[in-house]
């Protein structure tokens, strides 16, 4: 796909790649390989392919120890100068939206901006409305209650006819950028947490260590990076990172400036 650097997935594991496209080849009724290349020159086509291309299986507070050690250890510990919490490939919105809620009930809804990325217009356009799946509510507000909620739960969202949509007050602290989190500029923006649950699980070695890489030269001196429990840093960053908690993959850039490129 060197036509369309959005779509660049030469670098995913093989067998996640072999399922994804088993699966996309089936919603889409494409029966040849002839025919994929072809309708790749419909940019609806091209944005569907990247929209199941994401992996929609989380939910609210997924892992909520991980949430509550953010809440009480991490954000607290945030650098000064911080103003961007960033979550660079975000599939549906609801990493996004249980962070905006931690900080609603902070009280730092004005100090912090969340931006997050997808390159699918039409996850973007889910995000941006606060729509997430109607089928996970039962468990997201199981997961919200574990973590010692503070506000009532049902206040957050509005249900309707199998749906389910974030309050306007929660959305509006989340900004969606429509472009690979790889080709974009991030130098103004002080980023100072990350948070990259679960996702290098779908690729491989190069990609990871070149992904991981560009993610700690973005975050600020100070700053803190999350990533899933299955998953682990490239040894070079080991050795760079402070490790903050070793169950739930938090790391630190320490506050002096060090070498990342000696690979």
């Amino acid at each position: 796909m060197a036509d369309f650097p959005d779509m660049d997935y030469s670098d995913y594991a093989f067998a996640f790649l072999k399922r994804r496209l088993s699966m996309i080849c089936k919603q889409l009724h494409i029966r040849r390989k002839e025919q994929f290349i072809e309708y790749l020159s419909k940019s609806a086509f091209r944005d569907d392919v990247k929209t199941l291309m994401n992996v929609e299986t989380t939910e609210m507070f997924r892992d909520p120890a991980f949430w509550r050690h953010l809440r009480d250890q991490v954000m607290p510990k945030l650098p000064e100068d911080c103003q961007t919490l960033w979550l660079p490939h975000e599939a549906s919105g609801e990493e996004a939206f249980s962070l905006a809620i931690i900080l609603h009930e902070a009280g730092l809804s004005d100090k912090y901006k969340i931006l997050c990325n997808n390159t699918s217009l039409k996850n973007c356009e889910n995000i941006a409305a606060g729509r997430i799946n109607p089928g996970h509510n039962d468990i997201n507000q199981t997961n919200y209650k574990r973590l010692e909620d503070k506000e009532n739960y049902e206040s957050y969202f509005e249900v309707g006819n199998n749906s389910l949509t974030v309050s306007q007050q929660i959305r509006n602290l989340v900004q969606c950028r429509h472009e690979a989190f790889h080709s974009q500029e991030n130098s103004k923006e002080n980023i100072g947490l990350i948070l990259f649950r679960n996702i290098s699980i779908y690729y491989n070695r190069k990609l990871t260590d070149n992904t991981f890489r560009l993610l700690v030269e973005k975050l600020m001196p100070g700053g803190f990076i999350a990533i899933g429990v299955k998953e682990e840093l490239p040894s070079f960053l080991q050795e760079e990172l402070i490790t903050i908690d070793k169950n739930e993959k938090i790391f630190q850039k320490p506050s002096r400036i060090r070498n990342f490129n000696h690979v």
